[in-house]
């Protein structure tokens, strides 16, 4: 069985972009994430997209954070300033 690595091509979004990830079906305290694109792969067969999140997303001493794993219907690009 071959299998094609994904691509950033048919998204809206690349490596590095800042996004915000609807997390309302996730499992996390939070109900979005807002963080930079860092990864994409395969799991199971669906596309992941990885998004580390921005450090002022969690309380101090949180045992969230860090990145993300995500549908990539989740996320929405961010204006870039």
């Amino acid at each position: 069985m071959r299998t094609t690595a994904p691509s950033f091509e048919e998204y809206d979004f690349d490596l590095g972009d800042h996004v915000r990830v609807d997390w309302a079906d996730g499992d996390s305290p939070l109900d979005e994430v807002v963080g930079t694109v860092s990864d994409i792969s395969h799991s199971g067969g669906n596309v992941v997209i990885s998004v580390e999140a921005a450090d002022d997303q969690y309380p101090e001493h949180s045992i969230y954070g860090g990145t993300h794993d995500c549908a990539p219907e989740w996320v929405e690009p961010l204006e870039q300033s």
